[in-house]
């Protein structure tokens, strides 16, 4: 056989081997990001702790993490990566999400119908914050006051938004200041904000030198917010757990989820989510927040279609049924 003939035929059956690859499904990139929230928080952490999970078993799969300024950009990189026809994972919370799905809020016109759920990693909270000896007994005592919501078009802030409508409390009744965790701390420490939204653990922080409290989430107007909203749930912080906690409080979160799109392959999709579950003690000693990640809790804030590979093991381990 002459030489062109033998590249003629080595050509032929490289295409076939890609072609039989299928529509929309890839051959693993040299590197796969792993986009994750800002460095240094929690979610930071737990990205880079699934993907040292993921080069340790799964060898052949090189994921690389690339920390992000938020969900707007990591929902951004994920379209591109599609695009590219390129894998990608991105930690995002389920609220913007859901919002990308429906080409809504700070998606408005640009739906994102092919990206895909994979499985819930942890819960981010965020109580409203008082002075202890505050008038603001209630969500609904905001009215006129000045609030720190977190970052502007963040899932706290929306979140927020979300907690203080359910109790009557529309945007035009009170002092929105989009401020972060340590700013709303500050300004509750000099009294430029009369309450704050912010997480548990900044809370712990500011109650070593200042007296504050959590605001409880009234029992009818957090189940308003989780029926009309899948991607949020409530928890309760137990009396005596930080200073200023005297009762159980409860308090409203919203699930952070590990998302693909629809491009990315069954196979890896599943190889991914299988290596997860299959070392959870070592993925649960990373951070606290980690333990969360649990198959009893792998659909909690699931409000986007499951990627099938991510539906081929839960049906595989029992978490849906056959």
């Amino acid at each position: 056989m002459s030489r062109i003939r033998m590249m003629m035929c080595t050509v032929v059956v490289c295409g076939a081997m890609l072609f039989s690859l299928g529509t929309g499904v890839y051959a693993a990139s040299k590197v796969i990001p792993w986009y994750t929230p800002p460095s240094g928080g929690a979610g930071y952490i737990l990205g880079a702790g699934l993907a040292s999970l993921t080069k340790k078993y799964v060898p052949d799969v090189e994921v690389v993490v690339e920390p992000t300024k938020g969900t707007l950009e990591m929902v951004r990189l994920l379209r591109e990566r599609e695009g590219m026809k390129r894998e990608a994972f991105a930690q995002i919370g389920s609220p913007d999400a859901y919002d990308a799905y429906k080409g809504q809020k700070g998606f408005a016109g640009k739906p994102y119908s092919t990206i895909r759920a994979m499985t819930f990693l942890y819960g981010g909270d965020a109580p409203l914050v008082v002075p202890r000896n505050s008038p603001i007994k209630s969500y609904a005592d905001v009215k006129g006051k000045r609030v720190g919501m977190g970052g502007a078009g963040s899932s706290v802030a929306l979140m927020s938004f979300a907690c203080l409508e359910a109790h009557g409390v529309k945007r035009e009744d009170f002092k929105p200041y989009f401020y972060s965790y340590k700013e709303s701390a500050d300004g509750i420490t000099d009294k430029s904000l009369d309450a704050g939204f912010m997480p548990v653990p900044a809370y712990g922080e500011l109650s070593v030198t200042q007296d504050v409290r959590m605001v409880p989430m009234d029992e009818a107007a957090a189940k308003k917010i989780v029926t009309e909203h899948p991607y949020y749930y409530i928890d309760v912080v137990k009396a005596k757990a930080y200073k200023g906690v005297e009762q159980d409080t409860s308090i409203m979160l919203f699930a952070v989820n590990l998302f693909t799109h629809a491009g990315v392959s069954d196979d890896l999709t599943y190889r991914i989510l299988k290596n997860i579950y299959d070392h959870l003690p070592e993925f649960h000693a990373v951070h606290r927040a980690a333990k969360e990640t649990t198959p009893q809790n792998a659909l909690k804030g699931v409000a986007v279609p499951l990627h099938p590979g991510a539906e081929k093991y839960y049906k595989e381990i029992g978490v849906i049924k056959k």
